[in-house]
């Protein structure tokens, strides 16, 4: 799945909806083995998000990626691929995923699209950790 990710320097000719003009950013995993990373603009210092390896929290997760996508990531069927999700957190105590845009890499050349998905099942705000497996806390 995302065994292959890696920390380095990403470069999405699109932009990230949102941010078009901003196409070179950093990902850096600040703990090893963590399922969490960083996505800084290296343009514009401020831009930056967390991302995730969606499939530590959601097993089921999958999505075909359409040929369009596979051609402006040059991507083929031997090509080594990567996904992550960006992570927002709302107020003080929720913290979502967007499942239904992923950041589909392709690990050979370090090319990166946000890709969005014609898959109802998948929300744009999805909690990260299920109610009933949060703590109440006291």
């Amino acid at each position: 799945m995302n065994n292959g990710i890696q920390a380095g320097k990403l470069f999405f000719e699109e932009g990230i909806p949102g941010f078009p003009h901003l196409q070179f950013y950093q990902l850096t995993q600040h703990e090893p083995g963590s399922p969490f990373f960083s996505l800084d603009s290296m343009e514009e210092e401020q831009i930056g998000f967390w991302v995730v390896d969606p499939f530590c929290f959601f097993k089921d997760y999958q999505f075909t990626l359409s040929e369009a996508a596979k051609a402006s990531l040059r991507i083929d069927e031997d090509t080594p691929v990567g996904v992550l999700n960006i992570v927002t957190i709302r107020g003080s105590d929720q913290v979502t995923v967007n499942l239904k845009a992923p950041l589909v890499l392709n690990l050979a050349n370090r090319m990166a699209k946000q890709v969005i998905l014609n898959d109802d099942r998948y929300p744009v705000r999805q909690p990260l950790v299920q109610a009933n497996q949060q703590q109440v806390g006291g």
